[in-house]
């Protein structure tokens, strides 16, 4: 075809005329075969036509299809976004959920706080114990907050998609570890952070009625032995009293049951740790001690579940010695204000050598910051500035006011004046060798909670607990165990 068109356009030697001269190619007319004609024809009909309006319509709703498909993607990529990726909540507005304390325990430090954060206005609702656990699960889940509540120290890990952690530009890890004792630090700190606050600490503790122990010209006990021989409905001096019939009269010490023991999963705690059994891992003999030990007050009728419950026969004063923690006081002394009581250290295993530890177990409320907040960094201010030795004095002045017992101080050396005091002295004598975990009573985490969920376990093996039955019940008890905690994520080690 390029041949064709040199031709046509380009001729290589000038035309002759008839007669023999050359004629002018300026004049010379142009000369086509019919042949080139029709090659002409074909390259003239391989020239593009311009498109047609139909052709122009396609384009043009292809391209607007185009875009809404876009805008279409990206409305679907919001709503399937990570719901820890969403914020909730009014900017500015921190919702804050408490259990413990009424609003008037708060209401003096959140005016101060709102004074120096103009911006911020903090709206503190008091919620019931009932089914809290589970109402504070359903709110997060849907998205409604709060952004600050209150849970118990065992809750973190039911609640660990939801807790945001304390960023170090509000307060950093080594000034978190100074300032609290070192089980409170332990207890929480996870692998992605501080994810709460403490406001203040409780422990198990021992409760004795001082009346009893005047007439009996007894000590409290030191270790276990020494508590065991006080109760023993054999001695001449036991704590503990029964009619001819075996009926009890006086328990020296509410031990052995479930049913009607309060913090009986603490005090199984505590013996756990104190014969160095790891709660994850309840098996092996030493285990078989702690459930054989527990479950002989129950076979030497020092205690049986014909009683009322060991705080209400404590506040009766039918009951020598008692274990709960030491917010229990305050339920104590409503039951009966004329009862004379205090506390004592918790009683230990004996000692191989005097540096041998002491062992405590602790039971106590944090305030934690929901992930989801669209106030996150205000919350941890506010939590940082709730914990500051002023804020946690004005706070405790409050609750002493508003409830009679104030509380201890999760920071260590605020609690020197409260060394001697007849209620809470005996926990802050063993604040720094405390110990934590899942088994904790009384506080309202449903039937599905961690809490309940190992009470269960525990309680099951505790009630049916034989020599017979001690390698079979301790297999199942470690496998039930291990499941809930599973279930949780919580390490086995």
């Amino acid at each position: 075809m390029a041949d064709k068109v040199t031709q046509v356009f380009q001729p290589s030697e000038p035309p002759v005329h008839p007669q023999g001269k050359p004629v002018s190619q300026e004049v010379q007319p142009e000369v086509v075969q019919a042949q080139d004609q029709a090659s002409i024809a074909e390259e003239v009909a391989e020239v593009p036509k311009p498109p047609r309006k139909g052709v122009l319509k396609k384009l043009i709703f292809f391209g607007l299809f185009f875009v809404i498909l876009l805008i279409m993607l990206a409305f679907v990529a919001t709503k399937l976004k990570p719901a820890s990726d969403l914020l909730f909540g009014k900017k500015g507005e921190i919702v804050w959920w408490g259990m413990q304390h009424d609003k008037g325990v708060y209401s003096s430090i959140i005016e101060e706080f709102e004074k120096e954060n103009p911006n911020i206005k903090i709206i503190y609702e008091k919620q019931s114990p009932r089914d809290y656990r589970e109402r504070l699960t359903n709110s997060l889940a849907s998205g409604k907050g709060p952004d600050v509540f209150e849970i118990h120290n065992s809750w973190l890990p039911m609640f660990k998609t939801e807790l945001a952690t304390l960023p170090t530009s509000v307060m950093g890890k080594e000034e978190f570890d100074k300032s609290f004792y070192p089980s409170i630090v332990a207890n929480l700190t996870t692998e992605k952070g501080i994810v709460a606050m403490p406001l203040e600490y409780d422990a198990l503790t021992l409760f004795i009625n001082e009346d009893i122990f005047a007439a009996s010209l007894q000590r409290p006990p030191e270790t276990w032995d020494e508590l065991k021989k006080l109760v023993d409905p054999r001695e001449e001096k036991s704590l503990t009293i029964r009619e001819r019939d075996g009926k009890i009269i006086q328990s020296g010490i509410a031990l052995g049951e479930t049913s009607n023991i309060d913090h009986w999963p603490e005090i199984l705690a505590l013996m756990m740790f104190q014969n160095r059994v790891n709660p994850s891992n309840p098996s092996g003999q030493k285990m078989a001690d702690v459930l054989t030990f527990y479950t002989d007050f129950r076979r030497q009728n020092v205690w049986d579940d014909t009683l009322p419950a060991s705080t209400t026969a404590f506040a009766q004063g039918k009951l020598a010695m008692y274990f709960g923690p030491t917010a229990r006081a305050i339920d104590i002394a409503k039951n009966n204000p004329k009862l004379r009581f205090k506390t004592v250290r918790l009683p230990q295993l004996p000692k191989n050598t005097p540096s041998d530890p002491n062992y405590s177990y602790n039971t106590f409320w944090v305030q934690s910051v929901w992930e989801r907040s669209s106030n996150k960094e205000a919350a941890w201010i506010l939590l940082k500035f709730l914990a500051e030795k002023g804020s946690l004095q004005e706070i405790n002045q409050n609750i002493k006011k508003h409830e009679t017992l104030e509380k201890v101080y999760p920071r260590p050396e605020m609690n020197i004046s409260l060394r001697e005091d007849d209620i809470l002295g005996s926990i802050i004598a063993l604040g720094l060798e405390s110990h934590s975990w899942y088994l904790a009573d009384n506080t309202f985490d449903g039937n599905t909670g961690i809490n309940s969920q190992l009470k269960a376990a525990f309680g099951g093996v505790v009630n049916e607990w034989s020599a017979r039955s001690g390698e079979k019940a301790l297999n199942v008890l470690q496998e039930e165990v291990q499941k809930i905690l599973i279930q949780y994520g919580v390490s086995l080690r």
